[in-house]
């Protein structure tokens, strides 16, 4: 007498990987309209304290929950990244692993910095303090900006290889050139400039978070 045995069936890596890449791009989608809604309400917040506070247009108490909560809305995005980066095309180049991977430690680093900037609530905004917040964005958006460009760019040489969404490569790259225009230049302009600028990105990354969500990788 023999017997038979079965082994329960499992979702293999690639089925695994695929979930986990689309629920990234939904949360990546999910936190950047949630940027987008945050550049809104900051230009339509009324003016609670005089505009050489640095925590125009809250007051400490508010600027300190809007802080917070720019803190929290930038992880998703880095987990975007990180879930392109683990896609067959991406890992078939060493630019774009190393591109995504500096971008991702670019948004980590900038949602530390948010935290940080914490320390101004009751700064003014051209006080030691102030400076020393404001130069410490400079690193983390420049690092996100350069490692997208570098990825976009590996990608877009490679798109005859690629088997996800097609919009991809050139989103990557059209995330990191809006970093270095228009998005620098709007940050060192007016305050409305910036918040403008800001949700600019963040729509980008909206439209990026979607692609990644409709990816399907073949590998």
């Amino acid at each position: 007498m023999t017997t038979s045995t079965t082994t329960p069936a499992t979702s293999s890596p690639t089925s695994t990987s695929l979930v986990r890449t689309r629920a990234a791009g939904l949360w990546c989608l999910a936190a950047a309209l949630l940027g987008v809604v945050q550049a809104a309400v900051i230009l339509g917040w009324p003016e609670q304290v005089s505009d050489d506070r640095y925590s125009y247009p809250f007051t400490p108490a508010w600027y300190v929950a809007a802080q917070a909560s720019f803190a929290v809305q930038h992880l998703p995005l880095a987990l975007g990244v990180v879930a392109l980066a683990g896609t067959a095309a991406a890992r078939a180049s060493r630019a774009a692993r190393l591109g995504l991977l500096a971008a991702t430690v670019g948004l980590v680093l900038l949602a530390v910095v948010e935290v940080v900037a914490i320390s101004a609530a009751h700064a003014a905004e051209d006080s030691s303090r102030g400076d020393l917040v404001s130069n410490s964005y400079a690193v983390p958006v420049l690092l996100t900006g350069t490692g997208l460009l570098v990825a976009g760019i590996a990608l877009v040489r490679r798109r005859a290889e690629w088997t996800g969404s097609p919009l991809l490569p050139w989103l990557v790259l059209a995330l990191g050139i809006y970093v270095f225009i228009p998005l620098t230049p709007a940050i060192a302009g007016s305050f409305v400039a910036g918040r403008l600028g800001i949700g600019g990105w963040m729509l980008l990354f909206a439209v990026f978070g979607a692609a990644l969500a409709r990816h399907d990788d073949a590998a």
